[in-house]
């Protein structure tokens, strides 16, 4: 019974390993196409999303400019966090990264948690089945 056990114990552990690693390799392959587009897309919102973690003691105050180095001219952010006492602070890197990991998280989390019930589940009905056929044989 304990070689039994032991076993299914390696071949949980082992499923866990598998499934974490292939949703970690999805989940980074996927994160940046998804957050840049919505960032792109939705910057003020995603932003807004991300601010108590970039400015706990403040707003989130987002803007967007133009250069015009060259024509057409490229649009670029700058994301601020304003104090209470007015005074502001560039959080542009920050918050860029905190909406990444929250897009990172949200795409890891989903494949993670269900294929690592699977891989703590299944193994458990290959004891199940042994210990039947044990009980067959025993009859």
């Amino acid at each position: 019974m304990k070689k039994r056990f032991g076993g299914v114990l390696a071949g949980q552990i082992i499923g866990l390993i598998i499934v974490c690693v292939a949703s970690g390799f999805i989940a980074l392959i996927s994160f940046g196409a998804i957050g840049g587009v919505t960032m792109a897309s939705a910057p003020e919102q995603t932003f807004q999303y991300v601010a108590p973690f970039t400015c706990p003691n403040g707003t989130v105050e987002y803007q967007q400019y133009r250069a015009s180095y060259n024509r057409p001219g490229e649009y670029s952010i700058i994301v601020e966090c304003v104090a209470a006492d007015g005074s502001r602070t560039d959080i542009t890197g920050k918050a860029i990264f905190y909406a990444l990991a929250g897009f990172y998280l949200a795409c890891f989390l989903p494949l993670c948690i269900p294929g690592g019930l699977i891989a703590l589940i299944v193994p458990m009905f290959f004891l199940r089945g042994k210990k039947q056929d044990a009980a067959i044989e025993n009859f």
